[in-house]
């Protein structure tokens, strides 16, 4: 692993078109095979494109059946990066499937999800496929045959131009041409965002030429209201999506990060400081060390546990938070035993 951080320190923020193969190819060495008390259900519609699927992992009960005698538990939807054009829940047969193996083997039920890729795809498609699969989730995750996974313990994370996908569903209020039926349906217990473009800067010829498929122009009085940015900007002032208390935001980055995300994450985070609720509250912001745009992800399921490891803690913090809620205590002691401890 050590070499790996050698190069990656090496190229420091350099990420180009098709990098994102050469660093994968560098970690899958590092994963393990299947474990054995994980389930797989790989390749479930729910939607009417052809890339509306996705794979559930969850964790097999300790005498191996799969039958569901554990319930309640938390619930993980990954969605993977690649531009707005590329990227794929099975990118390889072990990637993305680290995210899902991981998560199962500490209790949580994990999603992972594909989504309509440009050109197939204009504003707000990619958004309205993170509606499609979280009301999947929420109508179907409960069921044994996808892990017991609870309804009010869904946690959204979201890589890249996957995050921004996430954002762009959750901040639809900011858009006066899709106001919600209601804001946040189905529930949402936690929101983690992982170097993700909420501004883009449209001088990348490549990023150009997505905004004009995605949004119709790349002029920024067109995109910018559309973006992750412009439609938090825009949210209600008495939106949920507000207080931290109610939707914890974990906002993440890395070291060796690319300077159109970089900048991008900054200016999110300093837009939620002006409109957070309780006034002048954080989301909870974190740079990894020794770690490039990709490499976080990649790392996760690997003997490299510190992303793994921030990402899990956040994901009880949010589970005891919706136990607290539950149970109206207002002192310490949530039951999150669905999420096992180390």
């Amino acid at each position: 692993m050590e070499a790996v951080f050698e190069k990656i320190a090496h190229e420091t923020t350099t990420f180009n078109l098709g990098d994102e193969e050469k660093w994968r190819l560098l970690y899958e060495p590092f994963y393990t095979a299947p474990p054995k008390n994980v389930a797989v259900v790989r390749d479930v519609s729910y939607g009417p494109a052809e890339r509306n699927r996705l794979d559930v992992f969850y964790p097999l009960d300790r005498d191996g059946d799969d039958k569901g005698k554990q319930t309640d538990r938390p619930v993980l939807l990954f969605v993977h990066g690649g531009g707005f054009f590329s990227g794929d829940k099975g990118w390889s047969e072990k990637c993305w499937a680290n995210i899902g193996y991981f998560f199962a083997q500490h209790g949580v039920v994990a999603v992972i999800a594909n989504h309509q890729l440009v050109p197939h795809v204009a504003y707000p498609g990619g958004a309205d496929d993170m509606q499609r699969v979280r009301e999947w989730i929420f109508r179907n995750i409960a069921s044994d045959k996808y892990g017991g996974g609870s309804v009010d313990k869904v946690i959204l994370l979201g890589h890249s131009s996957g995050g921004a996908h996430i954002a762009m569903n959750l901040y639809a209020a900011g858009d006066p041409n899709r106001v919600p039926k209601q804001e946040v349906f189905p529930p949402v217990a936690g929101v983690i965002y992982l170097s993700v473009p909420f501004w883009y800067d449209r001088r990348k010829p490549i990023r150009q030429r997505v905004i004009r498929q995605y949004y119709g122009s790349d002029a920024e009085e067109v995109w910018g209201p559309l973006s992750a940015l412009g439609l938090f900007k825009k949210l209600p002032d008495d939106s949920v999506l507000l207080d931290s208390d109610k939707i914890p935001v974990y906002v993440g980055s890395v070291k060796w990060e690319v300077k159109e995300t970089a900048d991008a994450t900054i200016a999110f985070f300093n837009e939620y400081r002006e409109r957070s609720k309780p006034v002048g509250t954080l989301p909870l912001l974190d740079v990894l060390d020794k770690h490039n745009h990709i490499s976080n992800v990649l790392s996760i399921g690997t003997v490299d546990i510190d992303q793994a490891e921030k990402l899990l803690d956040f994901v009880r913090s949010c589970v005891a938070n919706v136990e607290k809620r539950k149970s109206g205590r207002s002192g310490s002691g949530p039951d999150t035993s669905s999420v096992v401890k180390e």
